[in-house]
This record gives C-alpha cells, sequence and structure tokens, in this order.
C-alpha cells in the first residue's frame, strides 16, 4: 500500500498533468467567480438597506459606489482618527461638553453614509428641525436653507450665497470646497455638518460623532474628493432633550467655523419661531 506521501505526490502529479491542468483551472476560476457574485449580492443588499442618498437608489448607484468612490474612502479604522487635527483652539463651550454615553453608534455605507444603531426616538425629529429651521430666522444674514448638494432628497443648511461669493477672508476653504453646504439631517434623524479641525477633535474624541469615511486629511492625495474636506463629521442623532442641548452647541459651532462669523447667540430648538 502507498504511503501517504506516495499518495500526496501521485495527487499533485495528476493535477500538473496536461489533461487536468484545464480542468482545474476552470474549477478554481468558476469558484471564485461564485464568490464574487456573492459579495457583489451582499453588499448592494447592504447599499439598498441604507436607503436613497445622493446617488441613484439601485444598481447603477451602487456600481458607482464601489468603482469611483469606495477606493478614495478611508477605512472603517480610521473614522475616529484626529492625528491631523489641532490638540488646541477649541472655545470653552466645546471643552466643556460631556463624553457622550455609552458606544459610538455603529455607521454604515459612505454614499449614503447612514446611522445603524442608537437611533434617537422620533419625538426628537421636531426639535431637530426646529433647530435646523431657527438657525436660518435668527440669522438670516449668515445662513439659507436649500436642497442637499450631498444627498439631493432632502433640505440642508448653506452658506447664504451672498456671503459665499464675497470672497470675505473670513469664510473658510472648506465652505468653499462643499460649495456652502453647512449640514443637513437624515431621516434616521443622524446629522452630517462641517466643524473646525480643532472642535472636529473635541466632538470625536468625547464620542458625539466620527468622520465621513471620504473626510480624509488635507495631506493625502484625495484630500477635497467629491467636494468633501477633511473636517466633515456624522454627528450621531440626540437621543434626548440633554442631548440636544449637546448638539445646539455642535450646531453653532458648525455655523461658527463655516460662515466665518461667530454664532454665541442659543438657537432655539423646542419651538419654531
Amino acid at each position: 500500500m502507498p504511503s501517504a506521501e506516495e499518495r500526496v505526490m501521485s495527487l499533485v502529479a495528476s493535477i500538473q498533468s496536461p489533461g487536468n491542468r484545464g480542468l482545474v483551472t476552470g474549477t478554481v476560476g468558476a469558484g471564485l467567480l461564485a464568490a464574487l457574485l456573492g459579495w457583489c449580492y451582499r453588499d448592494y443588499q447592504s447599499f439598498l438597506a441604507l436607503g436613497p442618498g445622493g446617488l441613484p437608489y439601485n444598481l447603477k448607484g451602487w456600481a458607482i459606489v464601489t468603482l469611483f468612490i469606495r477606493p478614495f474612502a478611508m477605512s472603517k479604522s480610521r473614522v475616529t482618527s484626529v492625528a491631523d487635527y489641532p490638540e488646541n483652539g477649541a472655545p470653552e463651550v466645546v471643552k466643556q461638553l460631556p463624553v457622550r454615553r455609552g458606544e459610538r453608534a455603529i455607521l454604515g455605507g459612505i454614499a449614503p453614509h447612514r446611522q445603524m444603531s442608537q437611533h434617537a426616538p422620533e419625538r426628537m425629529r421636531v426639535y431637530m428641525q426646529n433647530l435646523f429651521d431657527n438657525a436660518v430666522k435668527q440669522h438670516p444674514e449668515l445662513l439659507e436653507m436649500k436642497k442637499s448638494l450631498y444627498e439631493r432628497h432632502h433640505d440642508a443648511l448653506f452658506v447664504s450665497a451672498d456671503l459665499l461669493q464675497s470672497q470675505e477672508s473670513s469664510v473658510p476653504e472648506t465652505a468653499r470646497v462643499a460649495r456652502g453646504e453647512v449640514g443637513h439631517m437624515h431621516t434616521d434623524l443622524s446629522i452630517h455638518l462641517y466643524l473646525s479641525p480643532a472642535d472636529a477633535r473635541q466632538v470625536i474624541q468625547k464620542n458625539w460623532g466620527e468622520r465621513h469615511r471620504l473626510s480624509v486629511p488635507k495631506t493625502s492625495w484625495f484630500r477635497n474628493k467629491f467636494g468633501v474636506a477633511d473636517t466633515y463629521l456624522m454627528i450621531y442623532g440626540p437621543r434626548d432633550e440633554k442631548e440636544m442641548e449637546v448638539f445646539k452647541v455642535i450646531l453653532a459651532r458648525s455655523i461658527s467655523f463655516m460662515t466665518g462669523k461667530d454664532v454665541s447667540e442659543d438657537i432655539e430648538w423646542r419651538k419654531a419661531l
């Protein structure tokens, strides 16, 4: 009876024979193709589960993300990195923000980019909408509301066209990269918005949010790709009134940064103005 080693050598020789080589190659190729198709199907279903966003909500949109956007995105492990943000420069109102309780929320996708866990309760929706609407009413010289350039399905807060076009030195480059879009709320009540680098560091370290996966450092070759600058963050949806107070501060700081004008006045969120 041949030994185990002899049987293995015989099998290898059989595979390497001209008659069997094509069969083995075809079998391996078919297996790899099946695995690839399985991955594509699962990834496409995950894309659809995120809901509509700025890209077509179909196979074309998924292909755009997979082939042309995902290669430029940072890995999920880097979305809480703040090494490229300064340690100093945030005002006391930001430094004094509490650490968010519990674990970070789980996020999914790149475009669209959505919060998948720890959602804000439905009762917070009216408060959040009040906050965005009242920000414009309280600062009409700085802000306006119009359709989001990133999402295209709902409204967003923008630097006013007059201010953005004025070439004022106080308006940061980030506002021009973002084409004036300050931030917007999603149907799941999570929020995308821009912050100053120093404020972004504090907000991420206190677990209130994380970077969008296209929010790569300014030193990256892919910086500002797709009109996304380096401090574009996802803020987790506020789960109660105390967290609404925190979000009020974060939004005010976002407006101050993107307009270059200090917005220290409280923005009303409990009622529409």
